[in-house]
């Protein structure tokens, strides 16, 4: 029987398998060769996998060698990541943290990493407390290190790399025990381990955690035969389900089995239940699983766009402080008008700007405008009406805009913009309008790059995608525009560099979500950070790339009718003829879903779940 006041290291920790005696060793443990996005995703630190052939599981490890291989981004993705880790951890701990009853308290240690913590509250890290790395290396261990006799069922586990290293010889001597009486033990290693929401793992052992009243400790029960008090054990392996194995005593003259079947409590949640441990089992117990199951490990990351430097600036408009610059921006980029300006407005503000021959060219339409009304030509005055509002626009709708125009934002819009907290960033409707206008600037209508395009409509192919004959590329372009036309589709192309970030940031078990249902209650999930580094720093895994992608814009006519088949409930008004874009209509019934779709309940169909 083993009792400690200490809580245990959890095993993918760098001393949970070379013992203190070899932390030097540790810091320049083996690394493994990997892509950099296997290795910031499915190979992250505490992932289990093996390596080609199926020969050994072993667990990924923080690289803890001196030389860092920071990720080469800019301060302005640095503080976007942050971002969204404030969003994650605060958003993560709300849900876990809610799932408390009157009846069950939740400590707030079994949501968030401790590290996220102070008290009740969510106190996330600084950048100075994180490092950003290219995963370029990942180090491993051995893991589990726990191996059954193929033939007689004899277990044996071993504390660390560096004691199994050391008992390797006997280990390979042991005498076998089957009846024939023969050889040596044909050892494998035992490739189910037992895992926690808790994000906790441990390799098989006959002994189970609970706690001690009497010493106010942990304890590992059972290590010991009760009957014979012999520490060896051998393991049954034979029914086809995991949960059904058991242990049982080697002594030839016992064979004491205490139990059907195996069951592991989880040494951080037991210790901190403490006294109340003993009330709270079903919260404690651990699930055994195969290390290759998906639900041994989740990688937690996540992915966002990224801009040219040129457009961060409209990216800044997203800090809180900035919500009057947004709510300027999402004003003009919807047409949300406060009246028209006039023509003096207009002209004092082109002139202060040095823009005379701007409204030169507004004073040249107006003229032919009177002259086609005078003379009572319809098509011609429609015709320099419209040139005359498109100039206005461009007027009104640059960045900056050569003239303010006048914004009167809806009361809906602007308790929007006061409930953003309640958005997460990938569905935030200001968030997307901010980005799609950064790539429509960076991307759809940046100038040529050295005579390629950064942005290819299929409509208008340029000389690499279309085909060397004229009459066949204007038939394909002509028959790509009819089928957009068809499908409702305004633009369509190709977008040659489309760059994203994607980060990982810690990882869970047993539910990539929050919150999960088990024994008919629903349980909360740690997040879990990756262990620190040697200079403290807690690392995000950073990867960088730029992929082609196909651009999609739907024609806002074909989306409203289609809204109105479909028959939503709080389908708003839009004049399709007016100044307002239909964009700006549906952001006023928007409608947050919880990051993890939490807020999403059945109910009638409503306008912002369907765009």
């Amino acid at each position: 029987m083993r009792t400690t006041h200490r809580r245990g290291t959890e095993m993918a920790s760098r001393k949970g398998f070379l013992g203190t005696e070899d932390e030097e060793k540790t810091l320049s443990a083996p690394t493994m060769a990997r892509s950099r996005g296997q290795l910031g995703s499915a190979y992250a630190p505490g992932a289990f996998f093996t390596f080609e052939g199926g020969l050994g599981a072993c667990i990924s490890l923080p690289d803890f060698s001196t030389t860092v291989d920071d990720a080469p981004i800019h301060a302005v993705t640095k503080a976007q990541i942050i971002l969204r880790l404030q969003e994650v951890w605060q958003s993560w701990f709300t849900r876990s943290y809610a799932v408390g009853t009157g009846d069950r308290q939740i400590d707030p240690r079994q949501c968030l990493d401790e590290a996220l913590l102070k008290g009740a509250t969510v106190a996330p890290l600084g950048a100075d407390r994180l490092a950003f790395l290219s995963p370029l290396r990942m180090g491993y261990a051995p893991a589990p290190l726990t191996f059954v006799c193929n033939k007689c069922r004899l277990f044996r586990r071993f504390e660390s790399a560096h004691d199994l290293a050391r008992n390797i010889d006997r280990l390979r001597k042991t005498q076998c025990t089957t009846a024939d009486g023969k050889g040596h033990c044909q050892w494998r290693q035992l490739d189910v381990i037992f895992v926690h929401w808790s994000g906790e793992w441990m390799p098989a052992t006959p002994g189970r955690w609970e706690w001690d009243d009497r010493k106010n400790g942990l304890q590992l029960s059972g290590e010991e035969c009760n009957v014979c008090g012999k520490s060896d054990f051998k393991l049954n392996t034979d029914s086809p389900r995991i949960g059904q194995w058991h242990f049982y005593c080697a002594n030839p003259t016992c064979g004491h089995k205490r139990s059907d079947e195996w069951r592991q409590n989880d040494l951080f949640t037991t210790e901190m239940f403490g006294d109340t441990a003993n009330k709270r089992v079903s919260e404690r117990r651990m699930e055994p699983i195969s290390y290759r199951a998906s639900s041994a490990y989740y990688a937690q990351s996540e992915q966002f766009v990224l801009f040219p430097e040129s457009e961060h600036q409209l990216i800044a408009m997203l800090e809180p402080q900035r919500q009057s610059e947004l709510a300027a921006f999402i004003g003009r980029q919807f047409r949300f008008g406060g009246g028209e300006l006039t023509p003096d407005e207009m002209k004092a503000a082109l002139l202060a700007a040095g823009k005379a021959s701007e409204w030169e060219t507004y004073e040249s339409l107006l003229r032919m405008c009177d002259m086609a009304r005078g003379m009572g030509d319809k098509a011609p005055l429609e015709m320099a009406e419209k040139e005359l509002k498109k100039l206005i626009d461009r007027w009104t709708t640059s960045d900056p805009p050569l003239v303010q125009p006048r914004v009167a934002l809806p009361p809906a819009i602007k308790v929007q913009l006061a409930m953003r907290s309640e958005y997460t960033s990938r569905f935030d409707p200001f968030v997307l309008a901010v980005e799609h206008e950064a790539l429509t600037r960076g991307k759809l209508s940046a100038a040529p790059d050295g005579g390629r395009a950064e942005f290819v409509r299929f409509n208008h192919l340029d000389n690499d995608l279309a085909p060397k004959d004229a009459d066949e590329k204007a038939a394909q372009e002509a028959k790509t525009q009819h089928l957009m036309t068809k499908l409702g589709i305004a633009d369509l192309g190709l977008i040659r560099e489309f760059d994203l970030c994607r980060f990982t940031h810690g990882y869970t078990r047993v539910s990539a979500t929050p919150n999960l249902e088990k024994r008919n209650q629903l349980m909360s999930v740690r997040l879990r950070l990756f262990e620190p580094l040697r200079n403290g720093k807690r690392p995000i895994y950073v990867v960088t790339q730029g992929n082609e992608a196909m651009y999609v814009r739907l024609d806002p006519h074909a989306v409203y009718k289609w809204l109105q088949a479909v028959g939503v409930v709080d389908l708003p008004d839009w004049d399709e003829n007016g100044t307002v874009r239909l964009g700006g209509k549906i952001l006023e019934v928007a409608q947050p879903f919880g990051r993890y779709f939490s807020l999403l309940k059945e109910d009638e169909a409503v306008t912002y779940r369907y765009v």
